[in-house]
């Protein structure tokens, strides 16, 4: 849920919805660290994931003292009504009220399978006041699995929807450099942008917007160089169906405008730009490098510790015991394990 699109019933004294999903653990209020809405009846938070996920549970820092009133008889809902919270299937209920300044994770009683995420007060006047929200899916991976060997700190992972996407927003290159450092990552300028994922690269372009050296970032679309040619393709060689330009574009000035940007001063929608402009950012789009730690169940053991794409590995039982299940797991190039944890089963040889 982290940076997902955050809303709440009100909001005071610079506690911003999106505080809650900024990555920032603290619970001190000081700087505008975390939520606050106004004191009223049954307030609420809520973030929508851009897409359905099955979530398992919610994690919940409170904001530390003073000031504030605690959080009591939290409700915890996930489904895909943004609106109407009640619609919403239950994951967690707390009838209670939480410590101030501290992590607690709900576990749903059941996944749930939703695109919005509501936290309420239910029943309560008073104020909500969180520091941080964490959604946990079995449907996506942590930004550190697209960590590449040797990349810049001045480099921005994040992951979305099985896919990495690096912003290389400390620096610039021309449009055919930036695809080198892309497949330098097993990748390529960012591509086939459409929907959600579309949604997701613009709002963290316009989270970064104020820090960016330039507001021309590259995409991965260009067309052949010739003044006729109408036709802009994706670097994955597929025709680009419904291209997204800004007001008067694209305008193919000089007849060299061969490449696209999306542009921060037209809303992030398109325009065409010359390939050799050598100062732009730009945007990298590839699959994970790694799978996580394999889940494992009672007594069995795990042989090998590559879980690099590509990878396998192997489980084994004690003497005395039963494989049952898949042998062998491989690290598929979405980030994920092939097959299901096997169990041990006890052999009774009488």
């Amino acid at each position: 849920a982290q940076r997902r699109p955050a809303n709440q019933s009100t909001t005071v004294r610079g506690g911003a919805a999106g505080n809650a999903n900024d990555g920032d653990r603290s619970t001190n209020h000081d700087g505008h660290r975390c939520t606050e809405t106004m004191r009223e009846a049954s307030p609420w938070w809520q973030v929508d994931l851009l897409r359905p996920y099955p979530v398992s549970a919610v994690r919940v820092t409170t904001r530390g003292c003073c000031g504030q009133q605690p959080l009591q008889d939290l409700e915890i809902r996930v489904g895909n009504s943004s609106s109407e919270l009640q619609r919403n299937p239950l994951c967690a209920w707390y009838p209670g009220t939480l410590e101030e300044g501290i992590t607690k994770t709900f576990l749903c009683a059941r996944t749930l399978v939703g695109q919005h995420v509501f936290l309420q007060l239910v029943g309560v006047e008073g104020s909500l006041s969180m520091c941080e929200v964490e959604v946990f899916s079995t449907d996506e991976f942590s930004n550190d699995r697209c960590a590449p060997v040797g990349v810049g700190q001045d480099v921005e992972l994040v992951a979305f929807d099985r896919t990495c996407y690096e912003f290389n927003v400390g620096r610039g290159s021309s449009f055919e450099d930036a695809r080198v450092q892309c497949r330098k990552h097993g990748g390529d300028l960012a591509h086939g942008l459409r929907g959600v994922h579309n949604i997701f690269l613009l709002a963290e372009l316009e989270r970064r917007k104020s820090n960016l050296k330039t507001q021309l970032v590259w995409i991965g679309a260009q067309k052949e160089p010739s003044f006729t040619s109408h036709t802009w393709k994706w670097v994955n060689g597929e025709v680009v169906t419904k291209p997204a330009w800004g007001k008067d574009q694209p305008n193919n000035y000089n007849g060299e405008q061969n490449c696209v940007v999306l542009d921060g001063g037209r809303n992030w929608l398109w325009n065409d730009v010359g390939c050799n402009l050598d100062y732009l950012h730009w945007i990298c789009q590839y699959t994970p490098i790694m799978c996580g730690s394999p889940d494992k169940k009672l007594n069995t053991t795990i042989v090998g510790t590559d879980f690099s794409s590509g990878k396998t590995i192997r489980y084994q039982c004690p003497e005395g015991h039963m494989l049952v299940g898949a042998t062998n797991r491989t690290c598929m190039e979405n980030g994920f394990w092939s097959e299901s944890a096997p169990t041990c089963k006890y052999v009774d040889c009488g």
